[in-house]
């Protein structure tokens, strides 16, 4: 039995019923040093209750105080006093630490790149529209009379351009188109104007559906 064994189980008989943990305490603080088994016995009997007492107190405020301490650091952010780093704000800092020479290069390829996707989508509407008069020319269809077809984007020219002729013809339109006869004369402008309206709006339907 070592001298720390020795020392507890003289207090636990001395203060029968007393927290072990606290008599763990003194005998360990006791046996510190000590080799001579002949003064295990004085050094029980100089431990009074009092002495258990204060211990068990000591130890109490100690935790309270480490829990105060805890409970602190916890609710400010801090650890052993000190504030604790953020992940998501040292991310934010390195952003915010990038040169303005770099910050300028950025913004200025951004806005490049901005300028080139709108150069992008006016070549492709140019094209678009060349393809679309290119059709139309094709099918007889007069250039005044393509704005009035509204064209999807996505639609197959050839067979929406012969769609749409198909659709003039049978709307009595022949007169439109230049493979299909004469113009109307002048003094009719009017009524063709209002035939062309017509049968436009009918063509319009038919895609729709």
């Amino acid at each position: 039995m070592t001298i720390f064994e020795m020392i507890l189980a003289g207090l636990q008989t001395k203060f029968p019923g007393t927290d072990t943990a606290t008599l763990t305490r003194i005998a360990t603080k006791k046996a510190e040093g000590v080799t001579d088994e002949t003064k295990v016995n004085s050094i029980v009997e100089g431990i009074s209750i009092q002495d258990v007492m204060q211990n068990y107190g000591d130890f109490r405020a100690g935790q309270a105080q480490t829990s105060a301490v805890s409970n602190y650091e916890k609710k400010h952010g801090l650890k052993d006093g000190k504030p604790i780093e953020n992940p998501e704000e040292k991310k934010d800092e390195k952003k915010d630490d990038v040169p303005s020479w770099a910050q300028a290069l950025i913004d200025s390829n951004k806005t490049l790149s901005e300028k080139l996707a709108g150069y992008e989508q006016e070549r492709a509407q140019a094209q678009r529209n060349a393809q679309v008069s290119a059709k139309a020319k094709e099918y007889g269809i007069p250039e005044t009379l393509v704005p009035m077809l509204n064209i999807p984007s996505d639609a197959d020219l050839d067979t929406y351009m012969k769609d749409a002729k198909q659709t003039f013809v049978n709307a009595g339109l022949q007169s439109v188109l230049p493979d299909t006869g004469d113009p109307k004369p002048n003094d009719d402008i009017d009524s063709l104007v209002a035939s062309i309206d017509k049968g436009t709006k009918e063509f319009v339907e038919q895609a729709k559906k």
